[in-house]
């Protein structure tokens, strides 16, 4: 057995940790971030890191800024319009929604201002001790949780499915199953084994291209109520 030692996972208190990836990190920039592991929230600080496979980056805004800059930068769906569409479905909550693009997700682990986002992908396996739950990454840093794994698992599970279920929409002509799970990389994880087994992943309950055309419906409506009061506050370079 594999010992336990607190110091070896990110936690919300400052740690020699926390000082030696902050040391690795490079400043943030969104267009040469590919896959996002990890956004943790600096702790006693502003600020947050980055992880990727590779690399750590440090940026002196809230994770939700530096998903909100990423998806610009990438031409990826507005956060603000994930969160309408996903209401509009009626099926996903009324809070903490995940970040989600075609390519990877992340989902709060508390509220989204500050927070940690993390990519349930790249969860290799939870442990408990002493009653507190952590988690170890496929890359990254080991993490410890402020949730208990019950809400994490059901997270992460929602938040595979909403992956998929923008994947469908995308890449749907090259895939001839249509189950959720048939759209999602899974590693080789304990993580991805439990994932895989989860009632939500075994098959879609909407509609090929409904995610999409809600999508497109509260971006036509968030931008018309911005023409109707002030046109020339719209920024037209996201258009």
């Amino acid at each position: 057995m594999v010992n336990f030692e607190r110091n070896d996972y990110l936690d919300s208190y400052w740690s020699e940790l926390w000082e030696n990836c902050l040391k690795q990190a490079e400043p943030f920039d969104p267009l040469s971030v590919a896959e996002i592991t990890l956004i943790a929230p600096l702790p006693e600080q502003t600020g947050v890191l980055i992880f990727t496979d590779t690399r750590i980056y440090h940026s002196e805004e809230s994770g939700l800024a530096v998903l909100q800059r990423y998806s610009f930068a990438h031409c990826f769906h507005h956060y603000k319009l994930i969160c309408g569409c996903l209401k509009a479905l009626a099926c996903f909550g009324s809070y903490k929604f995940p970040w989600v693009c075609p390519y990877f997700a992340l989902f709060p682990l508390e509220n989204t201002q500050r927070t940690i986002w993390i990519n349930p992908l790249k969860i290799s396996k939870l442990r408990c001790e002493r009653g507190c739950y952590y988690a170890e990454m496929l890359t990254g840093p080991r993490l410890a949780l402020p949730i208990l794994r019950r809400s994490l698992i059901t997270r992460a599970e929602l938040t595979c499915y909403i992956l998929a279920l923008i994947r469908r929409d995308f890449f749907r002509f090259a895939k001839k199953t249509n189950t959720p799970l048939a759209y999602l990389e899974l590693p080789d994880t304990c993580f991805a084994r439990l994932l895989s087994k989860r009632p939500r992943l075994a098959q879609f309950t909407h509609q090929i291209g409904e995610f999409t055309r809600h999508y497109n419906k509260v971006y036509f409506l968030h931008h018309y109520e911005k023409l109707e009061a002030d046109p020339d506050t719209i920024d037209w370079t996201a258009w």
